[in-house]
């Protein structure tokens, strides 16, 4: 009996071990909390631009393909060029991951300034990504709508609302976070990246290293990054050239369906409401 005693009372010394190193590396902060809110450094910065660059790697997924969806709205514009929207929150996991191809994306078609590290929230996988709050965005072909609704603490707090013109779209696909809407032509509701875990524990040099060497992560976010490009293109009418004819944009462009759109005029706002995201991906 006495034998059998230890044996249990190690037992439940191994099992209260792993439970407490699991809730300590899935829910506790972790050494990538610090940066958040911080400016992303000019080399971080310089880095994602030349991963952006060409040549833009694999040509994305069938599943990447079929989140695309049709449409056809009334058209988003400013200043005479396609909106695209983005609606997330900081705690978002799926967000955190999508995010890396959008900034990719954004980055062949404009500049990005004054974008800040962030991570998904501490019980969300805490992964480093960025948040769009209080960033800028300058293109001669499209202009940038985004929309952090809610922060990274627990529970949630309130950031950003949304104008009622994107919310209504926002809200007929579901209210999910991400959301991509391209001048209301064509949707994604949906992340595009189905596994936010493949990001790790990785800081963001190392995900940017990720990209360069396209290791698997890398080849996925670029996979993505493309997927969201050529969408864009969609809606510029293959503007520029220099990006919409590169493979393999020019390529996955010309399977998406639908007529590029007209233009529009922009609606009211009102507070958008928080959703929570729980471990599964968003529908």
């Amino acid at each position: 009996m006495r034998r059998v005693t230890i044996y249990v009372t190690v037992l439940i010394i191994a099992v209260s071990l792993a439970v407490g190193v699991y809730f300590a590396t899935t829910q506790g902060p972790s050494q990538l909390d610090k940066y958040d809110n911080v400016l992303v450094s000019s080399k971080v910065m310089s880095s994602l631009e030349a991963v952006s660059a060409q040549p833009y790697g694999p040509a994305p997924s069938s599943d990447m393909q079929s989140a695309v969806y049709k449409y056809g709205g009334p058209t988003f514009t400013s200043a005479g060029k396609p909106t695209i929207v983005f609606i997330s929150a900081e705690y978002c996991p799926f967000c955190a991951i999508e995010r890396w191809a959008l900034v990719m994306a954004l980055d062949r078609f404009g500049n990005l300034s004054s974008l800040h590290y962030s991570t998904a929230a501490n019980d969300e996988g805490d992964y480093a990504t960025f948040t769009f709050l209080n960033s800028t965005y300058t293109s001669n072909y499209i202009s940038f709508r985004n929309f952090e609704t809610a922060n990274r603490a627990s529970p949630p707090a309130a950031l950003q609302a949304v104008p009622s013109n994107y919310s209504t779209v926002w809200g007929s696909f579901g209210g999910g976070v991400p959301f991509l809407d391209f001048a209301n032509a064509y949707v994604i509701k949906v992340s595009l990246l189905a596994f936010p875990d493949i990001l790790g524990g990785n800081n963001w040099t190392q995900i940017v290293t990720s990209i360069s060497t396209s290791d698997s992560t890398g080849l996925q976010i670029r996979q993505a990054a493309n997927m969201i490009t050529s969408v864009i293109c969609k809606v510029t009418g293959g503007l520029p050239a220099s990006v919409c004819s590169a493979p393999p944009i020019i390529t996955s462009t010309s399977s998406i369906s639908g007529p590029a759109p007209a233009a529009l005029a922009i609606g009211t706002t009102y507070q958008a409401p928080m959703r929570r995201i729980g471990a599964g991906r968003p529908g």
